[in-house]
């Protein structure tokens, strides 16, 4: 079948498409390589984009979206609650793990530059990812929203960055910190395009890319913490806003008999279960990746840890500290406690495992907690994704 005999519908599909995969390779072999400086790595990226957007515009039908136009706003309006609730979480987890600089240029001749960059790049993205979603995918907008969400999430990062893992370890930093919180951005902003057409996409996106180009101070968290307010937040914020779309655009509500208290109590537990494990509150869980607590902890188990002061240590409790030279979580049993020359407590802890005490005496800087529970076994789901190899 030649492109001319195509229906129509498969032409702008496979336009859609080749646009697209023309604007990767250039984005990254062209841009920056080939042409360098502010033609390559600016205007090129701007004139392709701003391209596109007005080729999406004029050539290929917008379909209809899910929700009548006087929807849109609500959508709007939740798109924006959504990338809020990302931005607050984000921020108030970096007043336990600390912020730093910005990367991005904060002059006003950078910010400028940026504008038009990020601008003419989102309204091309979400332009056709709209037109993907509500015209090529107008019957099986499920499978529309599925797709898009994987494909801009591709194309998101640089052919290079998937394939360069030295390590298991390396790899499932990239899957948590980087692949599943973007899937989950581009889900959330996929779903949008279909219920109200590009403009939430675009305010959702929109705030995202403005909070992390444009802010001077930006949280500074660790990948593990990342990995799960960046993933959990815009998902979390997906099953609410389907909710909405039911109660409000389809009015399922009494026939099903759906009380709001269940989406209440389940909303509260996820964040406070999210809280949690990034160690929000006094207990935090740790997972054990050695055996030298046998048989009491083992590989694989979990340990709830209570923070607690070095005078609330006992000997025969099993603290966790952490190992100076190499920066590690140990939690090993305290069988003496001593002082230092400033009447501090020493504790000196020994693996129930090991046949030696440890070398080094554990001073109060180094007290994480107390270990008060053990979980076992649940912690291999965490080392199997840690070392998928």
């Amino acid at each position: 079948m030649s492109i001319k005999t195509m229906p129509l519908k498969r032409q702008h599909g496979l336009l859609i498409f080749t646009a697209l995969a023309i604007l990767y390779l250039s984005d990254n072999f062209l841009s920056g390589r080939i042409i360098g400086g502010f033609g390559g790595n600016y205007i090129l990226p701007i004139l392709s984009w701003s391209l596109l957007g007005l080729a999406l515009y004029r050539l290929v039908p917008q379909g209809r979206s899910l929700t009548r136009r006087r929807h849109q706003e609500v959508f709007i309006w939740a798109a924006v609650i959504s990338a809020l609730a990302l931005i607050a979480a984000v921020y108030a987890v970096g007043l336990l793990e600390g912020y730093g600089k910005s990367p991005y240029d904060q002059s006003f001749s950078g910010i400028v530059i940026n504008i038009f960059y990020l601008g003419s790049m989102l309204l091309g993205i979400e332009l056709a990812r709209a037109r993907l979603i509500n015209y090529l995918f107008r019957k099986k907008p499920l499978t529309g929203v599925i797709l898009t969400a994987i494909i801009f999430t591709i194309f998101a990062f640089a052919p290079g960055r998937l394939f360069s893992f030295e390590t298991g370890l390396d790899g499932a930093r990239f899957v948590g910190n980087t692949f599943l919180p973007a899937l989950a951005e581009n889900a959330l902003a996929s779903y949008l395009a279909l219920l109200g057409g590009p403009l939430p996409a675009i305010a959702y996106r929109g705030l995202l890319v403005a909070y992390q180009w444009f802010m001077p101070v930006l949280p500074d968290l660790n990948w593990v913490t990342w990995a799960l307010i960046g993933t959990f937040v815009p998902a979390f914020c997906l099953v609410m806003i389907y909710q909405l779309y039911r109660s409000e655009v389809l009015r399922i509500r009494s026939r099903e008999k759906e009380s709001p208290v269940g989406w209440v109590m389940t909303s509260a537990f996820s964040v406070v279960m999210i809280w949690f494990a990034v160690g929000v509150f006094s207990i935090y869980p740790n997972v054990i990746i050695s055996g030298s607590m046998r048989p009491h902890i083992d590989i694989g188990d979990i340990v709830i840890v209570k923070s607690v002061e070095a005078e609330q240590v006992e000997v025969g409790d099993i603290i966790q500290f952490i190992e100076i030279e190499q920066q590690i979580r140990i939690n090993h049993r305290v069988i003496e406690i001593r002082e230092d020359d400033r009447g501090q407590p020493l504790f000196v802890t020994k693996g129930d495992a090991n046949s030696s005490i440890d070398s080094d005496p554990v001073v109060a800087e180094q007290l994480r907690g107390k270990v008060i529970q053990v979980i076992p076994k649940i912690g291999w789901i965490t080392i199997a994704m840690r070392n998928p190899g």
